[in-house]
């Protein structure tokens, strides 16, 4: 058999071992640019999706926090809640023109008008537990809050009477104002006619606060003048007893004329003094001594001088009690007795004028603009209302957005 010739492999073309040698080198390089390019891709991708997850969730975010509950409260404010109407009052507290000057006798005693504030007190008494209990007495308030209102709004039918006094202090609106000392009262009601009853029947019961307060004050005046008078009549009855005492004791119904019958006296007598001693003289130039005439002329006028010194012992003598001080006691007397007089016939006028005054009328309510009944309600005021709210909750979204930013950045 003959031999068969193997022959050997043929070598590649020169141009394809050139094409070969040339893309060895360059395999790597295309492979990282590939890779990269693939990566780059998915990080794209990842960050669309990553935005698209955040658009989506802030969509989620602002549909709970904002939307949704605005949808509830524009479905309650414009279906759902009552209407509430309105009826106002202006009115002020005057004092009679002469309830000033009746008080003038009372200054005697310390007691002068202080300036108070009466509509700051009436402001108080009308969101008052009492003007409460008045009108649920008289008007049943208490149930007109409960059945009137739809579910939201209304009283809650057990709640306490603290709660009720909060609801109805919510309803009512009190102002003063200081420019002219008016009350401006504005009362909520979810029925017109019924609204205008409560303003009514609040304005009533205001007079009379204002009539038994301003009474009970001047009945407290008239029972502390007549505590006056009989304690001024008590102290003339006692110097008038003194007075009297002292006359009895001393004899003597005036010492002042007493001692001024003395001074008389003395006078006679330092004349008639006088008048014997210039004839004494007379005498002596002609007469002897021991002639009768000047001996008894000569006894009269020691005798006038023994009585002058009598009559001066009673009106200023230091060993006993003197006329001139008998005068001085009973003058402070008398004069004591004069001052509890006039007290008295002052605290007698004070008496009659308070009196007076306690069965009259000290002040009065002056009703400036009178309640009327409401035509159209005045709340809810949706428009005003849904606008608040809105901007309240893109408010709380924005900062929850700018809370939960804060949370990933630190995360990241």
């Amino acid at each position: 058999m003959p031999d068969t010739i193997e022959t050997p492999p043929q070598a590649p073309p020169k141009k394809e071992q050139e094409a070969k040698k040339s893309e060895a080198p360059k395999a790597p390089a295309y492979t990282i640019q590939k890779k990269f390019k693939k990566k780059l891709k998915q990080l794209n991708l990842a960050k669309k999706l990553k935005s698209a997850l955040l658009r989506r969730q802030a969509r989620r975010w602002f549909t709970g926090i904002v939307l949704i509950p605005w949808l509830l409260c524009a479905l309650y404010f414009t279906l759902i809640a009552s209407d509430r109407y309105v009826s106002e009052a202006s009115f002020l507290i005057e004092r009679s023109d002469s309830g000033g000057a009746s008080m003038e006798g009372l200054s005697l005693f310390g007691i002068t008008p202080q300036a108070s504030n009466d509509q700051r007190i009436l402001e108080t008494f009308i969101q008052s537990p009492d003007m409460l209990e008045h009108l649920n007495k008289e008007l049943n308030i208490r149930q007109h809050y409960i059945d009137s209102a739809d579910w939201l709004s209304r009283l809650s039918p057990s709640a306490s009477q603290e709660d009720f006094l909060d609801y109805y202090r919510s309803h009512i609106t009190v102002h003063y104002d200081d420019t002219n000392g008016m009350l401006e009262m504005e009362v909520q009601g979810f029925e017109p006619e019924y609204t205008k009853q409560v303003t009514d029947q609040i304005l009533l019961k205001s007079e009379s606060f204002v009539n038994e307060i301003s009474h009970n004050l001047a009945n407290e005046q008239l029972t502390f003048v007549r505590s006056e008078v009989e304690r001024a009549e008590q102290r003339l009855k006692d110097f008038t007893r003194r007075l009297l005492n002292f006359q009895n004791e001393t004899g003597l119904l005036s010492v002042e004329q007493q001692g001024a019958a003395l001074s008389g006296i003395m006078n006679e007598l330092q004349a008639e003094l006088v008048r014997n001693e210039t004839e004494l003289q007379t005498l002596t130039s002609y007469l002897n001594q021991n002639s009768s005439q000047v001996v008894a002329l000569k006894q009269r006028i020691e005798a006038l001088k023994a009585q002058i010194i009598t009559e001066k012992d009673k009106l200023v003598d230091s060993e006993s009690t003197s006329l001139n001080d008998l005068a001085a006691q009973q003058q402070e007397l008398q004069l004591d007795l004069d001052l509890a007089t006039q007290a008295y016939t002052s605290a007698l006028v004070a008496l009659e004028t308070t009196r007076t005054e306690a069965s009259r009328k000290l002040k009065q309510l002056v009703v400036v603009s009178s309640p009327y009944q409401a035509q159209d309600a005045k709340y809810p005021k949706v428009a005003y209302t849904l606008i608040n709210i809105l901007l309240v909750l893109l408010m709380i979204f924005a900062l929850a957005r700018m809370i939960r930013a804060t949370i990933r950045e630190h995360r990241d």
